[in-house]
């Protein structure tokens, strides 16, 4: 049985800017639907710290070492780099955008 390590999930500015524009623009029609979809996706986060390898590697992210991973909440792909004491979570971005394009953001 492996050790448990303990690590912190930390927010990239980028990141933090996309989640608060994802809740805005929700928000205009919700803020009920917005407020859940933040809870989601920042609990979905918080839960990476224990079990950070569930979610398969992002093959979009470029020049992925191996660490970068991706999950999905709602509509939105959520990127994520694995350390060994902290989660990094990069970039929340809509499914409907082209994965390739991650390059440009």
């Amino acid at each position: 049985m492996k050790p448990k390590i303990e690590r912190s999930v930390v927010w990239s500015d980028k990141a933090k800017a996309s989640l608060k524009d994802i809740y805005d623009y929700i928000r205009k029609d919700s803020i009920q639907s917005a407020k859940k979809v933040k809870a989601e996706i920042l609990l979905a986060s918080k839960q990476l710290a224990e079990h950070p390898d569930q979610f398969q590697l992002d093959e979009f992210y470029p020049n992925n070492s191996g660490n970068v991973r991706r999950f999905f909440r709602w509509s939105y792909r959520i990127v994520y780099d694995v350390h060994d004491n902290h989660i990094a979570i990069l970039l929340i971005l809509h499914t409907s955008r082209e994965p390739i394009n991650i390059k440009n953001i």
